[in-house]
């Protein structure tokens, strides 16, 4: 197989105590073969090309990860071509472009369950969902920080875990990849 670029995203590091530093995660994603690597912000992303696919990857860094870490570090993962199909067909563009930092991707370890679609987000506010096979986009109106839309109560409906980031950060990811594919 060719080298292939994947996006990488820890779920839930540097919450709660359970800090791993871009500089612990660039050495250990580099210790175990990858290059390129190159880590944006300090909430668990990275970009690094592979000599296998986004599904190992996910499961390689993860366990050296965790390894690392000494807590459970899961990864969800995407090839730079899935990254920027999910950047290219956001459903939430008005919003994206006036609120850049109220709008949230998801990225879920699999595809949602089908009763995901029903899920009544009203109940919590006025936030705005736009539910996707693996992803959901998510428009936080009044922050995420405020809402009783939290990750867990998405995570239930979805019938997945998943990680969360902002539209910002999503864009920068896609930049990252596209310079390596």
């Amino acid at each position: 197989m060719a080298h292939e670029v994947v996006v990488g995203l820890l779920r839930a590091v540097n919450v709660g105590g359970r800090k791993l530093t871009s500089a612990q995660l660039r050495g250990t994603a580099e210790g175990i073969g990858y290059t390129e690597v190159k880590t944006y912000v300090n909430s668990g992303n990275v970009v690094l090309v592979s000599p296998h696919g986004a599904a190992q990857v996910a499961d390689e860094l993860g366990a050296a990860l965790t390894a690392e870490a000494g807590f459970a570090v899961p990864v969800i993962t995407r090839t730079a071509q899935q990254w920027h199909a999910i950047v290219e067909a956001l459903p939430l563009r008005d919003e994206a472009t006036d609120d850049p930092t109220h709008v949230v991707l998801v990225t879920w370890d699999g595809p949602v369950a089908a009763t995901a679609a029903d899920f009544d987000a009203t109940r919590y506010g006025r936030e705005r969902l736009e539910w996707r096979d693996s992803e959901l986009y998510a428009h936080y109106c009044d922050g995420q920080g405020r809402s009783k839309l939290t990750l867990p109560v998405l995570e239930k409906a979805a019938g997945r875990r998943g990680t969360a980031r902002n539209w910002n950060t999503v864009l920068a990811l896609d930049a990252l990849a596209q310079e390596r594919v």
